[in-house]
């Protein structure tokens, strides 16, 4: 089997590269560079030069790019380690090993869903785009919300709070499928039907048409069918989020997270791949990625910050909410946002590094050193990072019981988190 591709570097030589980029055990993300903000807009750059193709050329190295349709399959926490893996049995993934370009990215940081989505469908970082987290400060309504169900702390709309708001609240940037209106490709979605409508997935997928999908089994059929009915350039985005749910429940490593990476694989080769007409494969580009991977956390091992001995001395260094009590935290557990005080900054900054095994840092020294990305924070960033960002080595830093119980969280700096494959391939090679 072949190492993915033959010209520029080596895969192995560019994982340690990018592993490099941290101390022992951190990757940092390769922004502007070998990193999954760059991912679908470079895809698209292959139909309409009105896009940047910001990801090293190396990336497409050995695939055709010369063609009409492009399918870009988003694997909700299919780390690269765990790809990698795939390529050593009779799988898609030893399929575009063998046919096709594979190169490892990092994802952002943080390195999950809701930042990280946000910025592929973008092509811009979190310190642009400002969505931060599963948990955010939502200034309208001076309340944390759940970001990407749209959703108050207690489940309520956010559109019932207040009528005016919509998807578009959570994040400041321009999605690619709002730019692809402006040139002659067609931009197509295929999400779970759960979300196909929700007010998140009309924002990032202003102008593009959504197809929804009830079961996983029937996702790559969904794609297959966008492909198939294209006419001129097309661009189809397909997200599937089933790994990432079975590993927080089950853990990365558990059986039934394997099973299902499997699952996947399997559907998208019978599905889409062997499927699709000859006419289609042959003009039809295939790339898959992801937005994060995930790291085991047993529950044992996770950390309740409510239950740190310094607690209540910590909330009363915190900024207070609407009602005069102190602001909860925000982000995840793997990437925890802490909202303090100007006046007792550095005294809640000495606590968290003495409580936490891994990295705290100012909002300032995240910036500075390009956590968030490369460019001027916006306002929206601004507001919403913490004044302390901690993240944990390995384990959730929970003030939620309920964060506790799961046995895989992504988020962090961990290599299983933040590196991802991009598989590139056209289906007829993958056919043959």
């Amino acid at each position: 089997m072949s190492d993915g591709f033959d010209c520029g570097m080596r895969r192995h030589e560019l994982v340690d590269e990018l592993c490099a980029r941290g101390e022992e055990g951190v990757v940092e993300p390769a922004y502007g560079g070998d990193c999954v903000t760059n991912a679908a807009e470079s895809a698209l750059a292959l139909l309409n030069p009105a896009f940047e193709r910001t990801l090293p050329d190396e990336a497409f190295c050995g695939a055709e790019t010369d063609v009409e349709t492009v399918v870009f399959v988003l694997l909700d926490g299919f780390g690269y380690d765990e790809w990698t893996r795939f390529e050593t049995r009779r799988t898609l993934a030893r399929r575009f090993a063998e046919s096709g370009a594979v190169r490892p990215l990092t994802s952002i940081y943080p390195s999950e869903t809701a930042a990280a989505f946000t910025s592929i469908a973008t092509g811009t970082n979190p310190v642009e785009h400002g969505l931060l987290g599963w948990f955010q400060y939502l200034a309208p309504i001076d309340r944390d919300v759940v970001t990407l169900p749209f959703t108050t702390l207690d489940g309520t709309p956010i559109d019932e709070v207040d009528p005016s708001l919509d998807g578009t609240a959570l994040f400041d940037a321009d999605p690619l499928s709002a730019r692809a209106v402006e040139t002659d490709v067609s931009f197509e979605t295929v999400l779970p039907a759960s979300i196909a409508d929700s007010p998140y997935s009309r924002a990032i997928f202003d102008g593009a048409r959504r197809t929804g999908y009830e079961e996983r089994e029937t996702f790559a059929t969904r794609l297959r069918d966008r492909v198939e009915a294209a006419s001129g350039p097309t661009f189809v985005f397909g997200y599937e989020p089933s790994i990432d749910a079975v590993a927080h429940e089950e853990g990365l490593t558990s059986r039934s997270a394997r099973q299902t990476m499997a699952d996947v694989l399997t559907g998208l080769q019978a599905d889409l791949v062997d499927a699709l007409s000859p006419s289609a494969a042959a003009d039809t580009l295939l790339v898959v990625s992801a937005d994060h991977g995930l790291v085991d956390t047993p529950p044992a091992e996770n950390v309740d910050v409510t239950e740190w001995s310094h607690w209540d001395t910590l909330q009363g260094r915190f900024r207070r909410d609407a009602a005069g009590g102190p602001r909860r935290p925000t982000g995840s557990p793997r990437n925890t946002h802490f909202h303090v005080e100007p006046e007792e900054l550095d005294a809640a900054h000495a606590e968290l590094e003495d409580a936490v095994d891994g990295r705290v840092y100012t909002c300032a020294e995240a910036v500075d050193s390009g956590l968030f990305g490369v460019g001027e924070p916006t306002e929206r960033f601004e507001r919403r990072c913490g004044d302390l960002v901690a993240i944990h080595r390995e384990c959730g830093l929970c003030w939620r019981a309920d964060d506790r119980s799961n046995r895989g969280m992504h988020g962090g700096l961990t290599r299983a988190e933040m590196l991802v494959p991009f598989a590139v391939a056209t289906v007829d090679a993958l056919q043959n």
